[in-house]
């Protein structure tokens, strides 16, 4: 389960997600490009196994989570946004790390993972939104122990309003 970024093909985020389903039922119905297929600078900065990744680093599981939960779909906007949700939620991060982030995703990250000036503006979004949420470091979060939870309860227990 993983980000389908490189195809560009829909998946089961663009509709609408039902809160009274399960996590897990949530993470089966998306359709994502396999690890592999993600470039080494990706993973060099943002995978907890690298040995230089950036604060908000985080495993695809996690990451798929948080996109069902955020509601966030593939698109590069929409990761933009969960990448800076995690940065933001990160209590380590600090400017630095952004300056890093942001130069490297424009400059570094191959097509179609390249961020261009315009996803900012979500990774921004994103950002503060994960800033400000009082449950802290959801990229470390065991996602695991409740994937059997509504994502309605799971979204409630985090404080993930989606009102606005």
């Amino acid at each position: 389960m993983v980000a389908s970024v490189a195809t560009g093909q829909p998946d089961r985020q663009e509709r609408p997600l039902n809160p009274n389903q399960t996590l897990n039922d949530a993470l089966q119905e998306m359709r994502g490009d396999p690890p592999s297929s993600i470039p080494l600078v990706v993973r060099l900065l943002e995978n907890p196994a690298s040995p230089i990744a950036l604060p908000g680093k985080i495993d695809l599981y996690r990451h798929d989570c948080l996109h069902v939960l955020l509601s966030q779909g593939f698109s590069l906007d929409n990761e933009a946004f969960v990448l800076g949700f995690t940065m933001g939620n990160d209590t380590s991060t600090r400017g630095y790390h952004l300056t890093v982030f942001k130069l490297c995703s424009r400059l570094l990250y191959a097509p179609p993972y390249r961020f261009e000036r315009s996803h900012f503006e979500a990774f921004d979004r994103g950002f503060l939104w994960g800033q400000d949420l009082a449950a802290k470091n959801l990229n470390t979060f065991d996602f695991e122990a409740c994937k059997h939870q509504t994502v309605g309860e799971l979204r409630q227990h985090l404080g993930l309003d989606m009102a606005g």
